[in-house]
């Protein structure tokens, strides 16, 4: 039997589309990504799930939908009309759903907001539009929050972030407890140690790599999280030595806003093996007088690491020698373990 998890929806009138979507999206996953997981997704919404009460609707709404496993907002233009508790009911759900997830983080929050262009015809509609651009601002703060197009591409976003959501949890769910404890108690300190010890560019990857983990909703960094990162804002030096390696040898650059707020040291992130050893390696050579930089983990990791990421980098062609080749050409320093 299949574990169902509940999935709220959360948003104004205006993304009408995008809630047909999102249901669309939700019916394919349960089909070709759930049945072999063995998980059901359960779409809640106020016009399916709910009936009339005495009770104002918001409030009645938020009694009579009971809890959930995981919600998501979507907006655009529209705000909504104040419900005596917040500015609108969608607001109100953000926010309740934001305290839900302070108090335990396995209650993931999915926020999403529609870059579709659109001029306000009148005063209301403009004075809408800058309510959700303040609530954004203030999210985008605290919190990561996910930027689309249009309509057109929102059941493609959805169905991308859902499964990579539920393939966490579930395999989040089959792990050892006491293991996975224990390994995220070791290399979150071990990150927190090292940390005054790294250069800002390294300290901002490593957020970045974390926090778009975050979204997808998982709480760690693996060596492709950290190259991806690492492509997108890598110091001029470091990307010196990526532009000599083929581009089919590193995954992506991360795509679209980033965030660098180093969330990850009010958190316990994990570190793939990967990762970890590489920060162990560079702290011993760094002592405590030099730091450690971006370039120097890349480098590290793509000459003693192991897994995927450096499977393909040799696939590639590209090995320890390799690398000391590059650097050596590009008269590069680095830390060397």
């Amino acid at each position: 039997m299949r574990q169902e998890f509940r999935v709220f929806v959360a948003s104004p009138g205006d993304v009408q589309s995008e809630r047909e979507s999102l249901g669309k999206a939700i019916v394919e996953v349960n089909q070709t990504h759930g049945q072999p997981l063995g998980y059901l997704l359960d779409l809640v919404q106020w016009k399916s799930h709910a009936v009339p009460d005495a009770k104002p609707p918001q409030s009645a709404i938020n009694d009579q939908l009971g809890d959930y496993d995981i919600f998501i907002g979507i907006m655009w233009r529209r705000f909504g009309t104040p419900t005596g508790v917040a500015g609108s009911g969608t607001e109100e759900e953000i926010r309740r759903a934001y305290r839900r997830w302070e108090k335990d983080e396995r209650l993931p929050v999915m926020l999403y907001f529609s870059q579709k262009q659109f001029m306000p015809a009148n005063v209301d509609e403009n004075d809408q539009m800058r309510k959700v651009l303040l609530l954004r601002q203030e999210l985008s703060g605290k919190s990561l929050v996910w930027e689309y197009q249009g309509p057109e591409v929102f059941e493609e976003t959805i169905r991308k972030h859902l499964c990579l959501r539920m393939s966490r949890i579930m395999n989040d769910k089959t792990r050892s407890t006491s293991q996975t404890k224990s390994s995220n108690d070791k290399s979150s300190a071990l990150l927190h140690e090292s940390w005054s010890h790294m250069t800002p560019d390294l300290q901002n990857a490593l957020s970045i790599a974390h926090n778009e983990n975050r979204m997808a909703g998982d709480g760690g960094i693996k060596t492709e999280d950290l190259f991806a990162a690492l492509r997108r804002i890598g110091s001029p030096q470091l990307q010196a030595i990526i532009k000599d390696i083929p581009k089919q040898a590193l995954p992506r650059p991360t795509k679209g806003t980033v965030i660098d707020k180093p969330y990850l040291l009010e958190e316990q992130p994990w570190l793939s093996h990967c990762v970890a050893s590489s920060i162990r390696r560079l702290t011993k050579r760094a002592g405590t007088k030099k730091q450690i930089a971006a370039t120097d983990i890349f480098v590290d990791i793509a000459k003693h690491g192991s897994g995927k990421s450096v499977s393909l980098l040799r696939k590639h062609g590209i090995g320890p020698e390799q690398i000391d080749k590059i650097v050596t050409h590009h008269k590069i320093k680095v830390l060397n373990a």
